[in-house]
């Protein structure tokens, strides 16, 4: 299938820390998304895409109207204005929530890489197999289905391993549905109940699966690029950085955020 995106970079959203069971193959990136296993390539602005609808690839990869519009108010900072043009097209995704948990679950104190490594162990250990092309994959299971703690920990999730144990027995797809209904602060709190969950982790479930756009993770990347564009260097605390990214951008902190992450990254790698 075919859709026209005027606006939307694949690659760059694709590698931008928010997504993480994906492998690129040729032009194509076959991606895993709980029970879906589809490939997606971008040939300029148009999107080519097998294995799920339309509306699974608007809703995944945040091709609305709405974030959009809101990235271009975003260049009322003018801060934030060589960062947008820089990688313009990156979008927010919204991905299931459940997968997004465990995904930053495995985020603490680990990398990217890793935290790939760990999806697709766990999905090879508790996931239904699928053939895509005919190569063998993995769904990602459900909740509930992670339920064996010494598999869990063959997974290389170390210390982890007993924060997705617990979650897997705590929370349902009904839970995310509700946290979807409640205001960002309270869905906030409600995540940070749960096993392994403390503010970064609850931002991140809350802005790439539940649609609280004023979310606003704050990890070593975004202290570092904070305190190196908008506090001269000070060392701030994490609050301090929420609050200001709420007063400066309000709902659309979040948007900002992954601009912000994805430039010091990249920086970092010498890829800027």
């Amino acid at each position: 299938m075919r859709l026209a995106v005027s606006t939307f970079d694949l690659a760059n959203t694709i590698t931008s820390g928010q997504f993480f069971r994906f492998q690129k193959v040729g032009e194509w990136y076959y991606c895993h998304e709980r029970d879906k296993c589809f490939k997606v390539c971008q040939q300029e602005s148009a999107l080519f895409f097998e294995g799920v609808d339309e509306s699974h690839i608007t809703r995944l990869f945040g091709l609305t109207k709405q974030q959009e519009k809101s990235i271009e108010l975003l260049k009322q900072d003018p801060t934030l204005i060589p960062l947008i043009n820089k990688y313009k097209g990156l979008r927010v995704m919204q991905r299931d929530p459940w997968e997004t948990l465990v995904s930053f679950q495995c985020s603490i104190m680990s990398n990217i890489p890793k935290i790939r490594k760990n999806m697709e162990l766990l999905a090879q250990a508790f996931g239904k197999e699928i053939v895509v092309d005919g190569q063998k994959r993995h769904a990602f299971p459900n909740p509930g289905d992670i339920n064996d703690l010494s598999k869990i920990k063959a997974c290389a999730t170390g210390f982890r391993a007993r924060y997705i144990h617990a979650a897997n027995r705590m929370v349902t797809d009904a839970f995310f549905e509700k946290l979807k209904k409640k205001k960002y602060e309270e869905a906030h709190e409600k995540l940070m109940d749960l096993p392994g969950v403390a503010e970064k982790v609850a931002d991140c479930i809350c802005l790439f699966a539940l649609g609280k756009t004023e979310a606003f993770p704050v990890d070593v990347w975004i202290e570092r690029v904070m305190q190196e564009l908008y506090f001269n260097e000070e060392r701030v605390k994490h609050d301090h950085m929420r609050e200001f990214a709420k007063e400066r951008w309000g709902k659309n902190a979040g948007y900002a955020q992954q601009y912000l992450y994805h430039w010091v990254r990249n920086k970092q790698k010498g890829i800027d």
